[in-house]
Parts: C-alpha cells; sequence; structure tokens
C-alpha cells in the first residue's frame, strides 16, 4: 500500500503518543496529582486521547488510501491487459481478411490509437475509403431509383476498384507496422511506397466516377427512348477491367 504509508507511519506514532501518555496520567501518583493539580491532569489526559484519536483516524484514513490505491491499480493493469488482448484480437481480424474495407478501416483507427503521429496519414486514407463508399452508395442510389438492372455488371467493377484500393491500403499498412509503436511518424516510412499507394487510389477514384457519369448518361438515354447504346459504357468497363490486371 504505497498511497497512504506515509499517513499510516504518522497515526501510529501519534496514537502511540497520545495512549502512552493517557496511560501514564490514569496511573498518575497522589504526588504529581497534587504537583500538577486536578485541572490539569485532566486537560493532560483529554490531550492525551485527543491525541491518540488523531492517530487512530490517520491510521483508517492511511489504510483506507492504500487500499483503495491498490484495487485502483489491479483495476489499471486489467484495463491495460484488456485493452492489449482487444488490440490483438482486432490485428488477428485484420489479418485473416485483409481486404475487407470495414476490417481495413478498423486497422487503420487501431495505428491511430497506438500512435497517433500517423493521424496524417491516416486521415488520407480515410478520406479515401469514404469517397469509395460515398460512389457505391450513389451508384447503388442511381440502379435502384431506375430499376436498372441491365447495368447490375457495373457494381461489379465498382467492388474490384475498392479491392484494388484495399491492396494499395494494405502496402501502407504494411509500412506502418514498422512504427506502430514507436511514436514516429509517416516521414519515418517509404515515402515511395505511401505516394504510389495513395496515387494509384486517386486514379481509381477518378475511373469511378467517370464510370457513375457514363451510368447516369446510359439510364437517362434508356429512361427516354426505351434503349440506348452502351458502347462508351462498355468502352469504359473494359478499361477499368484491364486496368486492374491481376491485382
Amino acid at each position: 500500500m504505497k498511497k497512504g504509508k506515509g499517513l499510516l507511519i504518522f497515526g501510529i506514532i501519534l496514537a502511540a503518543l497520545g495512549l502512552a501518555g493517557a496511560g501514564i496520567l490514569s496511573a498518575a501518583s497522589s504526588a504529581m496529582i497534587v504537583a500538577l493539580g486536578i485541572r490539569t491532569l485532566s486537560t493532560l489526559t483529554t490531550i492525551s486521547f485527543i491525541t491518540a484519536g488523531v492517530g487512530a483516524a490517520s491510521i483508517a484514513l492511511g489504510a483506507y488510501k492504500g487500499i483503495r490505491y491498490s484495487a485502483e491499480e489491479k483495476s489499471t493493469v486489467r484495463r491495460l491487459e484488456d485493452f492489449r488482448r482487444q488490440d490483438q484480437e482486432q490485428f488477428t481480424e485484420y489479418a485473416k481478411d485483409s481486404l475487407n474495407p470495414e476490417k481495413t478501416r478498423m486497422r487503420f483507427e487501431q495505428l491511430r490509437r497506438n500512435n497517433p503521429a500517423l493521424s496524417g496519414l491516416i486521415d488520407r486514407c480515410l478520406i479515401q475509403m469514404d469517397t469509395i463508399d460515398s460512389y457505391q452508395a450513389r451508384h447503388k442510389s442511381l440502379l435502384d431509383a431506375n430499376e436498372a438492372i441491365y447495368l447490375e455488371d457495373t457494381i461489379e467493377v465498382i467492388d474490384g476498384s475498392e479491392q484494388r484500393m484495399c491492396r494499395n491500403f494494405r502496402n501502407i499498412i504494411n509500412c506502418c507496422i514498422l512504427v506502430e509503436h514507436s511514436g514516429e511518424g509517416e516521414e519515418a516510412l517509404d515515402r515511395g511506397i505511401i505516394e504510389s499507394s495513395l496515387s494509384d487510389n486517386a486514379e481509381e477514384l477518378k475511373a469511378v466516377d467517370t464510370l457513375l457519369k457514363y451510368s447516369v448518361a446510359y439510364i437517362n438515354n434508356y429512361n427516354r427512348n426505351g434503349v440506348s447504346d452502351r458502347r462508351e459504357l462498355d468502352a469504359w468497363l473494359k478499361i477499368m477491367k484491364d486496368s486492374m490486371g491481376g491485382k
């Protein structure tokens, strides 16, 4: 009980002095009573008991603080152990499915917690993730609103773009592992891999944006005429698929 130890010692000393004084005075001889006077003796006895009482209170307070500190210390240790276990579980979960967008996002937030110096880089990555999420939501809304089941093949292509981006994010995460618990920032990372990965993702986002525009144009023509020329849309889909290659 590190906390409260001083109070305990102080209380023990006071209690000992108070009780010793009270004991001596209670056993006072007739000569001492005459010499000191009954009133003085009574006052000294009261002071001794007060001193002993203050000592006892100090002992109790010191013991309480010591017990409380010990409980808080154990609670802190348990919280740290729980955090480490959860941290390891999150890492393992991501490692098993590193191309999963949600688990990728989770891993980025884990990196931020473990090393706030990476926040700037992580924010850039999360902005790209938010952007592809926005494109997917708008694309789905477009197809649903127009019952455009004839464009369902475009969903797979956009999902493929997201997978490609997750591969690039995985490269960035691999670099971040080296400084995850060091406190060093992104300046310690391989700038070539970081920037090329982010640049490739930016190009992929532009391609998805263009695909969304082609999809809107195709649907609007179809709604007006009942038919529409898919050649431009299909040509762009082919370009996107070819660019993905085996990635």
